[in-house]
């Protein structure tokens, strides 16, 4: 089933301090990553989406269902794993999902069924009896994640899903968080871009206006950013006083003390520096930082 979520027109303050300004947008199933810098409002947004707070004006409709209009929020459509996600240690990891099973009012004819296919879906056989306690961090994400699929929701709203996990544990991560976008619109925020070049399959961009800044695909961002970037080769000692005259995007590190970089000029800015060439090849990351320059000139 193809799953469809329509936010229109979100509007959240406090006090006098808009967070979310007139938000709206579309998508479906696959992954869809919420971008911007801190204070932008991207968990504000995540926990308007999950029921945690209600926006002052606008709406969300989940399958055509208003989200926001029903007396009681419809949990068991919605899975939710915050950034700060806190278990009680003393509580087995099988215990705990019990209890969100129950909690959601599912058909308690198929819980046991269900949630073994749940711990082996997300491989927590080896620790699924000890006390969360005892769970190393990778552990206790999936254990988080698992939790928010319970019941294989429409939705599922993912915070920072693989912040404090090694490298090895978030490409794991990310591999989950793949297979599970197949069949439900699976939100991400997150800082490491990494996480999202692969694996979405849309971008939100929050802008420092708290209002939406972009709202596409991971190559058309990389279409609009490619035709301003710029890619030069200079010599370590010049890279400071450079900095003053453009906007450096990316560093890498050559022989004999060379510094490859790419760039975007400033607004001001009339001539390119010596040897620079159109870059080729760009990466989301150089995509999001130009954009986030972009926006500010």
């Amino acid at each position: 089933m193809e799953n469809q979520l329509r936010v229109k027109n979100l509007y959240y303050k406090v006090g006098k301090r808009e967070i979310i300004k007139n938000f709206s947008f579309n998508c479906t199933n696959g992954i869809i990553a919420l971008l911007g810098n801190n204070g932008v409002g991207k968990s504000t947004m995540m926990n308007i989406l999950a029921g945690i707070l209600r926006p002052h004006s606008g709406e969300v409709y989940l399958n055509e269902e208003s989200l926001l209009s029903r007396r009681s929020y419809p949990i068991e459509k919605v899975g939710y794993l915050p950034q700060m996600f806190d278990m009680y240690n003393n509580v087995t990891g099988y215990d705990f999902l019990s209890y969100v099973y129950d909690v959601k009012k599912l058909p308690s004819q198929d819980k046991k069924q269900h949630l073994k296919q749940i711990v082996e879906e997300f491989a927590l056989q080896e620790v699924i009896r000890k006390k969360i306690g005892k769970y190393s961090g990778g552990y206790k994400r999936r254990l988080g994640i698992a939790q928010a699929v319970i019941g294989y929701p429409d939705l599922i709203i993912v915070d920072e899903p693989t912040v404090g996990l090694d490298p090895e544990q978030r490409i794991a991560f990310r591999e989950l968080l793949s297979r599970i976008s197949l069949h439900s619109i699976t939100i991400i925020s997150t800082h490491i871009i990494e996480d999202v070049e692969l694996y979405s399959d849309k971008l939100i961009i929050i802008g420092n206006d708290h209002d939406l800044l972009f709202d596409g695909t991971v190559n058309e961002l990389i279409d609009i950013a490619k035709p301003h970037l710029l890619m030069t080769v200079i010599d370590k000692g010049k890279l400071n006083e450079l900095r003053d005259k453009v906007l450096i995007i990316e560093e890498k590190r050559m022989a004999d003390d060379l510094i490859q970089i790419k760039y975007m000029l400033h607004e001001e800015t009339t001539t390119v520096l010596d040897n620079s060439s159109q870059v080729r090849e760009v990466s989301l990351e150089n995509a999001y930082i130009y954009f986030q320059h972009a926006q500010n000139l």
